[in-house]
């Protein structure tokens, strides 16, 4: 460990609790809306993708010009609803 004599005897004199369970999450700015998740698990989920991996589902709506998320967005929200393999 790296930490100098001093600052360990300074964290054993004073130290000072956890904060992290206290605080309360951040709502991110850019985070999907319930809505736009919904959507994706829909489109993901409708026969013609239902079986094909972000990778290539992206590009087959990007022919059709409709853009629902990124590839890692993608996954992402799979991901959060359980539904890869």
């Amino acid at each position: 460990m790296c930490i100098s004599q001093r600052t360990l005897k300074r964290w054993a004199n004073n130290p000072t609790p956890d904060k992290r369970p206290t605080t309360a999450p951040v709502k991110q700015p850019r985070q999907l809306s319930e809505d736009e998740e919904q959507r994706i698990l829909m489109v993901c989920n409708l026969p013609q993708y239902a079986d094909l991996p972000a990778s290539q589902i992206v590009p087959l709506l990007a022919d059709k010009d409709v853009y629902i998320g990124s590839e890692s967005t993608i996954y992402r929200v799979l991901k959060k609803h359980r539904q890869l393999t």
